[in-house]
């Protein structure tokens, strides 16, 4: 189905703006008049980092809490419209982008022109976010531990989960909603292009044995290794890095000679504003054991990013800069297989950058102010219909496997048994319609899970957006593009980029060999055996009408939403006096960690949305300057239920000695530590 907003006035810049990879360069103007109108562009960014206590999101274990904060998490976005059509590129630090907290976003920006049908929002997949916002129960489980063993109410609540959390549904709602309306207030004339690069030894496949079952290698658990891919290593992970990249017009006063006199001129320039970040790998770098709300890797790697565009491109302070980072088909892939930690996160992060500066910058040598822009939505309904590859289910069920978790971070089921439940199938095939030889684990209620799967492919230049509600094993996205392009040749779509994780979470899509191993992937596809297929066959025809070459499948009448309304109350701004109870000591260096504490309230409620909470100062010259704050990446803090707070300032390598102090900003009080000193 198209979507398209109301036709309105584009702003131009008079002329066709002929493309530049020189930052901050006058754009040059070509004579004649627009053959169509140029793109706007705008971005936008909220914190969505919500009150402590949370269990973390992911992880689905009762002892692993939210005690503190040391990335912010954040939703950012990115709006283009040309010519009468309006897409919204959104990213969420949350381990889902759940379909009907999506549908309020949408329906709460709708005066700007956004529905469902145009805000294609991915999820990071962060493991360290909250958990409870889901609209259908089964996603807002947590398990029983050794650690709440003791709680009859642990377990009640594993087998008939909480309803949804309508005070965080309500505050994540507002949040991304404003991201999305900061985004479209701020859009103007602008160029886009896209860059790719390559990172090849960050990310490993971790059912390598499901993997090779699409060659055709029957192996047990353990017995895989990467090597025995017939197509080499490096097809057993996805190494793509895809930046669509975006930079604003704006009229400068710039240096220039006229009748041979140097004087100034006004003209049109690029300031680059971020850009869409596209790479494959699994928010299970930082450990379920780390109880910080963080982004995991992508907290480095969107603010070096950022960080770098601001300084290449010498963006003024006051003009955001935004890397809106999703993931991709990251189902089978994770960086954090053989080491986990922050350190490794930032580690992993700061690799992730570097690609996805490489990429920015190929994207500077071919830039456009007027790209194809057009996009198809529907929503698939799993009702046991066929698909391409045979029967799908309608009813969804979980595999045995699903109970002691993916590798990176196994449960408290293994825990106590010590026994990975992966690569065991039932010896009777289809006991569950559609689910070939699945163990199946009956879901626990009757609204459970949705049924409705939302698709869009989105054209942006010679590139196509495919996305999945879902993660996406390597395999399943390798075959959702090479389906797409083999439809559509000759359409001049060069590239199918594939977002996973988007505007819904139906957990995992593998392909029909893969689910048959029935490793942790296989068995947490939930609508059988040919799930991936049905929509994978729906995205070739929409990209198919998307160029012109047949039908769109008409979408199911669903609503995500489930019941859950979006009137909870907001939360409270926390204590209204503090003070300190240990200062920073003297002596520390680059490399370590200077501690402090303060009294304040519980909860996590002082810490102030958007701007800093922790502020570290150096005195300079007898000016006390900013050195860093926690919206950057070496602050860290959690707070007991009594009100203490622990803050850590993780002191770069390389940092300046001298003397320091550090601010912290409430929403009800503010402290500053005693100065101390920093040493080489």
């Amino acid at each position: 189905m198209r979507a398209r907003t109301t036709p309105r006035r584009v702003t131009t810049i008079g002329a066709v703006l002929a493309a530049t990879a020189a930052l901050g360069a006058p754009v040059a103007a070509a004579a004649g008049p627009p053959a169509a109108p140029a793109v706007r562009v705008g971005v936008g960014q909220a914190d969505i980092t919500p009150p402590t206590g949370s269990p973390l999101g992911g992880w689905v274990r009762a002892d692993r809490l939210g005690r503190g904060v040391h990335t912010r998490l954040m939703a950012k976005a990115i709006v283009l419209e040309r010519g009468g059509t309006k897409v919204a590129l959104v990213s969420v630090d949350l381990f889902a982008a759940v379909g009907g907290l999506v549908k309020e976003v949408a329906d709460r920006t709708a005066d700007r022109g956004f529905s469902e049908r145009n805000v294609v929002v991915s999820a990071s997949h962060t493991h360290a976010g909250p958990s409870g916002f889901a609209n259908f129960s089964t996603l807002n489980t947590v398990a029983p531990s050794p650690a709440t063993i003791g709680n009859p109410s642990s377990f009640v609540e594993f087998l008939d989960p909480k309803p949804t959390d309508r005070r965080l549904y309500t505050f994540l709602a507002q949040r991304i909603a404003l991201a999305l309306r900061q985004a479209d207030r701020d859009l103007g004339p602008a160029r886009v292009g896209w860059g790719s690069a390559t990172l090849p030894d960050v990310t490993k496949n971790r059912s390598i044995e499901a993997h090779l079952a699409d060659h055709g290698q029957i192996l047990a658990r353990g017995q895989g290794r990467p090597e025995l891919d017939p197509d080499g290593v490096l097809h057993t992970i996805d190494p793509d890095v895809d930046v669509l990249r975006v930079d604003r017009l704006v009229r400068r006063s710039t240096p220039c000679t006229r009748q041979g006199r140097r004087t100034r001129c006004r003209r049109t320039v690029a300031v680059p504003i971020g850009g869409w970040l596209m790479f494959a790998n699994h928010g299970t770098v930082n450990p379920s054991s780390y109880q910080y709300y963080n982004q995991d890797h992508h907290g480095p790697a969107t603010r070096v990013f950022e960080r770098e565009v601001r300084r290449r491109g010498k963006v003024p302070a006051a003009r955001a800069v935004v890397g809106v980072y999703g993931n991709g088909n990251e189902g089978d892939q994770s960086a954090g297989l053989d080491e986990q930690g922050p350190e490794h996160a930032e580690e992993v992060g700061r690799a992730e950058a570097a690609a996805m500066l490489r990429a920015w910058s190929a994207a500077g040598r071919s830039m456009t102010t007027r790209p194809a822009l057009d996009l198809r939505w529907t929503r698939v309904c799993f009702c046991g219909q066929d698909s391409s590859a045979g029967p799908t289910s309608a009813q969804p069920i979980p595999g045995l496997p699903f109970l002691t978790g993916s590798e990176e971070g196994r449960g408290p089921l293994f825990d106590l048994t010590g026994i990975p439940l992966e690569d065991q199938r039932s010896p009777v095939e289809d006991g569950f319609a559609g689910h070939g030889h699945k163990i199946a684990v009956p879901a626990s209620s009757t609204d459970s899970y949705p049924n409705g799967a939302p698709l869009f492919t989105v054209r942006v230049r010679d590139r196509i957006i495919a996305s999945l509600p879902g993660e996406p094993t390597v395999e399943t996205g390798r075959r959702v593009r090479q389906r797409i392009l083999d439809a559509i040749g000759g359409a001049g779509v060069r590239r199918v980029i594939v977002a996973g994780l988007t505007n819904e979470f139906f957990q995992y899509f593998v392909t029909p060999e893969e689910y048959a191993r029935q490793h942790y992937e296989g068995g947490s596809q939930i609508y059988g055996t040919n799930a991936s297929v049905l929509l994978t066959d729906a995205l070739v025809a929409l990209a198919r009408n998307l160029t012109g070459r047949g039908e769109a499948p008409q979408p199911y009448d669903f609503d995500p939403r489930n019941g859950v309304v979006a009137d909870g109350e907001p939360y409270p701004t926390g204590a209204t006096d503090g003070r300190m109870l240990a200062q920073p000591p003297d002596g520390r260096r680059g490399g370590q960690t200077v501690p402090f504490s303060w009294q304040g309230g519980p909860g996590g409620y002082d810490k102030p949305l958007d701007t800093a909470f922790l502020t570290v100062e150096r005195r300079v010259a007898g000016r006390w300057r900013t050195v860093s704050d926690d919206r950057w990446i070496d602050l860290r803090w959690q707070v007991d239920d009594a009100g203490r707070h622990r803050g850590e300032w993780l002191v770069p390598r390389g940092a300046d000695a001298g003397t320091h102090r550090i601010r912290i900003t409430a929403n009800g009080y503010a402290l500053t530590t005693s100065p101390f000193a920093l040493v080489r």
